[in-house]
């Protein structure tokens, strides 16, 4: 019932993601692949307890003992993965990542084939008895090792760690050190799925929660999520300081009007991506609404540095893009006080009026 039970949740999980459209389609096959490979590990899991009961069959048992092994790594490993995608968002990084991985994961496979006639790892009597052997911790422990240097990667990157992350990262640590002491104490490896699939549930409430505070047009932050992020800065009963920019692009309407909606809409992803490429993970960043964005940061932060770098990322693009058009845009920014008396709204009037007028004085020079 236990495995009926996994089984089940995995199969809702991966059904009800693929009817989302809005989703990273990188981060969907990802998560696939490891709902996959953990459906198959549990399957093959509950298939050795079946052999479990029949005697004169340990040639199947040595081979889906085997396969077992296998599928549980690669599904761990995808999962290490997909959590490094989540945390880093960078796809070039998870593809390295992927391929040093499934080097791992092609080894791992080969001791374990070898393992059939050495039996060094484990032995299957002929009344299918399960007998682990001097090496099955060894195999165990080194199995978790490519995840362990990931998640150790979470921690030594602080600049690209976000704190909304921290719990995500600790279930998922604490689900693998379970996993792993289950596997050395006990002969019974279905009890790992007991806490590896609450952990899946767990992730993909995570996701759904996460892709919630996302603009589903640019991939950014969007309003809900800076709505959010203020109402816990002006919940704030010390007095802090952080620097809030409203950044907006040039001539928006006259692309759309001329172009159409579609180049509009690529103009948003393009402003979009320059913004990502151009900060940390500690700014908060979100389509404020339109052809507005919004960046908040610690005021001991440099917001003028990320916006130059914003500006550089627009000039790469207008060079490196055949678009019709040209990205430039208007900035404002000013230092908000949290417990200071003063609204956010009415701040972020303030800041918008200072974006236009430097809107006006770009104008003037032009003129």
């Amino acid at each position: 019932m236990n495995t009926l039970g996994a089984c089940l949740i995995i199969i809702l999980i991966a059904a009800d993601y693929l009817r989302k459209f809005n989703t990273d389609y990188f981060q969907r096959k990802l998560l696939i692949s490891v709902l996959f490979a953990v459906f198959v590990s549990i399957l093959l899991d509950f298939l050795s307890n079946i052999l479990r009961e029949r005697t004169g069959t340990p040639v199947a048992m040595y081979c889906v003992i085997s396969l077992y092994l296998v599928t549980r790594n690669c599904g761990f490993y995808l999962g290490a993965v997909f959590m490094d995608y989540l945390v880093h968002g960078n796809k070039y990084r998870t593809v390295k990542l992927l391929r040093i991985l499934s080097a791992f994961l092609g080894l791992y496979a080969i001791t374990v084939i070898l393992n059939l006639p050495f039996g060094y790892y484990f032995t299957v009597s002929a009344d299918n008895i399960f007998v682990r052997e001097n090496l099955y911790t060894a195999q165990l422990v080194l199995s978790f090792i490519p995840m362990l240097i990931i998640i150790a990667g979470f921690i030594l990157a602080p600049k690209q760690f976000k704190l909304t992350h921290a719990p995500l990262i600790i279930v998922f640590t604490s689900i693998m050190v379970l996993g792993a002491a289950l596997n050395i104490i006990f002969s019974e490896t279905s009890i790992i799925w007991q806490c590896v699939t609450p952990a899946v549930l767990y992730v993909y409430f995570f996701i759904i929660k996460s892709n919630s505070k996302i603009d589903s047009l640019t991939g950014i932050g969007n309003r809900y999520s800076f709505n959010e992020f203020m109402d816990k800065l002006s919940g704030h009963n010390e007095r802090e300081e952080y620097t809030i920019a409203i950044l907006n692009i040039d001539h928006f309407k006259e692309i759309n009007d001329t172009h159409g909606h579609l180049e509009g809409d690529n103009a948003l992803r393009d402003m979009a991506a320059a913004i990502r490429s151009s900060i940390r993970h500690s700014v908060m960043a979100a389509r404020y609404g339109g052809d507005e964005y919004v960046l908040v940061t610690g005021s001991n932060d440099n917001i003028q540095d990320a916006i130059d770098r914003i500006e550089e990322a627009l000039e790469k693009q207008n060079l490196l893009h055949s678009r019709p058009y040209q990205l430039y845009m208007t900035y404002g920014y000013d230092i908000y006080t949290t417990n200071s008396g003063r609204s956010v709204q009415d701040f972020l009037d303030h800041v918008e009026s200072l974006m236009y007028r430097y809107k006006e004085a770009k104008s003037c020079l032009k003129n």
